[in-house]
């Protein structure tokens, strides 16, 4: 009885296998070419051209993929594009130390990957009852968030014990399983007429729609700045993650998955759950995210301006405890940020105002993750910690006098 209703629909068991192999697959990639980037050029500057290669298509193809999943079957697009997946992994065995190889064939894959999400958000509500969309909508959401934390926190490991071609073969197997399963998957029929002008022109106009109604409600303009700017923040870290172990702790930048990643990812798992309780039992939101953003600054603070100056034993037990706390605080900004938007949001905004969020998250995030790289490599990690530290403690000082969390009446938060 407890198991969810849906994962009784096979179809919907071989698309979310697809998925965790998928997610897994490319998150375990990411941080093992992290890993050999900093290794070879000791720096993170060039880590930071890795995101920059892996975001470039969502610029250049995100807008034209969901009008090209219309034009194919799904199915086929699925196969094709998890099938290409796996073969573009086993391309990273081959370039050596010629580093834009491995920026182009990371352009390459992240190519493949935006016709493949889009296949899979529109596959799943065909092969699942209405009944059960919601129920395999959030299972989705779930996978997607703890592949992404777990992919990074095995990555690390992989690396150190098995080597760096053994973990590239291995997450080709997985995105191999991820074909293998979306091949008995039954065809899915497609519309097979499509005006692309009118759909681009549709996309578009359903961006700058949302940007007017975010620009025009400053209810809605600061949970959403609290959740982006801390998502921005979390991908500058990722990145900055070897120089932590190297720099600060003085450890193998493998070993930052035990020190850093893991502890981090039971922060955010901790907060998720906690965070999700308090906010049903009555806490003010506002009251959980000024608690958060302090918890960033003490430990972006430690980790700036404390952890190089202690003995090392210190450091190595200090470390996961504050990689905990930060985990539970980025979550002690986004679960009541993003439960205060889809409480304020009308519903007819919804999909606009979240299914076009990540076109301009992307184009946002590349110049704070060129400049905080550019920073790390020329002042250290510890300054750029101690900058970000800064910054958050200027953001909870605005947050505490002019908050419009506070202002807004809520008869849920209120109640």
């Amino acid at each position: 009885m407890l198991i969810p209703h849906v994962l009784h629909n096979h179809n919907f068991d071989k698309l979310w296998i697809s998925q965790i192999c998928t997610v897994l697959g490319i998150n375990i990639v990411n941080y093992v070419l992290l890993l050999r980037l900093y290794h070879s050029t000791n720096s993170t500057l060039a880590a930071s051209f890795l995101w920059i290669a892996f975001s470039l298509p969502v610029l250049l193809v995100g807008p034209f993929a969901s009008t090209i999943v219309d034009l194919v079957n799904r199915k086929k697009l699925l196969t094709a594009t998890t099938l290409l997946q796996c073969l573009t992994i086993l391309l990273f065995l081959l370039p050596g130390e010629r580093y834009f190889l491995i920026y182009a064939i990371m352009f390459i894959y992240s190519l493949f990957s935006q016709f493949y999400g889009p296949s899979e958000s529109a596959t799943l509500p065909i092969i699942v009852s209405k009944e059960d969309l919601a129920e395999a909508t959030g299972i989705f959401l779930f996978t997607g968030q703890v592949g992404r934390l777990l992919g990074f926190g095995v990555a690390g490991f992989l690396a150190k014990f098995i080597g760096f071609n053994p973990t590239l073969i291995a997450c080709s197997m997985l995105l191999g399983i991820a074909f293998l399963s979306v091949l008995s998957l039954p065809i899915i029929h497609y519309r097979k007429a499509v005006d692309v002008e009118k759909d681009l022109a549709h996309f578009f106009g359903k961006v700058v729609e949302g940007y007017q109604y975010i620009k025009n409600n400053r209810y809605v303009l600061q949970p959403l700045l609290l959740s982006s700017g801390s998502e921005i923040t979390m991908l500058i870290i990722a990145i900055t993650i070897p120089a932590i172990a190297k720099e600060i702790v003085g450890i193998p930048p493998e070993d930052a998955a035990l020190y850093v990643i893991i502890p981090a990812m039971f922060g955010a798992m901790t907060g998720i759950f906690s965070f999700s309780r308090l906010l049903r039992h009555g806490i003010r939101k506002i009251a959980l995210i000024k608690k958060a953003l302090l918890g960033l600054v003490v430990s972006f603070f430690i980790i700036g301006l404390v952890l190089e100056r202690i003995p090392l034993t210190a450091r190595l037990i200090l470390l996961p405890i504050i990689a905990f706390v930060a985990g539970m605080s980025f979550t002690g900004i986004q679960v009541p940020s993003q439960t205060y938007l889809q409480e304020t949001t009308p519903k007819d905004m919804l999909g606009r105002l979240w299914g076009n969020l990540w076109f301009m998250m992307t184009i946002i995030t590349i110049i704070p993750i060129f400049l905080s790289a550019t920073l790390t490599e020329f002042l250290g990690v510890h300054t750029l910690f101690t900058i970000l530290g800064i910054g958050i403690f200027v953001v909870y000082l605005y947050i505490k006098n002019h908050s419009t969390l506070v202002t807004l009446p809520n008869p849920k938060e209120e109640s």
